[in-house]
């Protein structure tokens, strides 16, 4: 799938979620949210991403939009709510507020990552801090750190789904019991799943070894990046929206 976010340079696209996020928690107004939604929906049809991708990238945080609103809903002082005890009509504005923030910071990221690949966030990333090598910071290990992380934990996943169903299989009763059976039936996961993680760590250093890595030599890139024009606009234009909607 290819569109104008799609293509856009990663340091853009990195600059504009930061800046987005940042901006998302300054707006108290259900008009500038509002506004905020609108310029998140122009961003999911311009990438052509379908709903039902960006839905699935927001549903694992449900339980985060819901339980921020709650604390805020009963911690929150103000004027009580006579049919909800301990909840204050703050808190209750305060909590729906809070929690249409995390949705629209967690849907520019979500965004963020469905158009652009691992690779490229953290050259993106690398880029960034570049100023830090001055001070001697290590970034070209920490964006390989980084690189190997959003790669690895897909496949951590999906290593333990496959454990979890090969153990059903065998019989393991992981889900009835009192929670030290719970505890206790985690073993038969842990144990392979720990042994998978440290085959693959160990494998990963032999593939760094005989490719010649070594820390501290400058890396080349077979894909050079270059911002063109239309980067530029996406920028102006993107930092202008979002700056007006932090001053409405």
């Amino acid at each position: 799938m290819e569109s104008v976010v799609h293509a856009a340079d990663p340091r853009v696209k990195l600059f504009v979620m930061a800046l987005g996020i940042g901006a998302v928690f300054q707006l108290d107004t259900p008009y500038g949210l509002g506004l905020f939604f609108v310029t998140c929906l122009g961003l999911t049809f311009a990438s052509r991403v379908p709903l039902k991708r960006l839905i699935a990238g927001l549903s694992p945080f449900l339980w985060l939009f819901l339980f921020t609103a709650i604390l805020h809903i009963f911690m929150t002082p103000g004027d009580a709510i006579s049919w909800l005890p301990h909840a204050t009509w703050q808190g209750l504005m305060g909590g729906i507020k809070v929690g249409f923030q995390l949705v629209f910071a967690i849907w520019l990221s979500t965004l963020m990552t469905l158009t652009t690949s691992p690779l490229d966030m953290v050259w993106a990333l690398e880029w960034y801090m570049t100023p830090l090598k001055y001070l001697k910071v290590p970034i070209d290990e920490i964006a390989l750190l980084v690189m190997l992380a959003i790669r690895f934990i897909p496949l951590l996943f999906e290593e333990t789904d496959r454990i979890i169903k090969a153990q059903k299989a065998r019989g393991v009763d992981i889900e009835s019991g009192g929670l030290i059976k719970k505890v206790r039936s985690l073993v038969p996961i842990l144990v392979p799943l720990l042994y998978s993680v440290f085959r693959r760590a160990d494998d990963l250093a032999i593939a760094l070894t005989l490719r010649g890595y070594s820390p501290g030599i400058t890396r080349t890139r077979m894909k050079q990046m270059k911002a063109v024009f239309s980067d530029y606009v996406i920028l102006i234009g993107a930092s202008c929206i979002l700056i007006g909607l932090i001053w409405l």
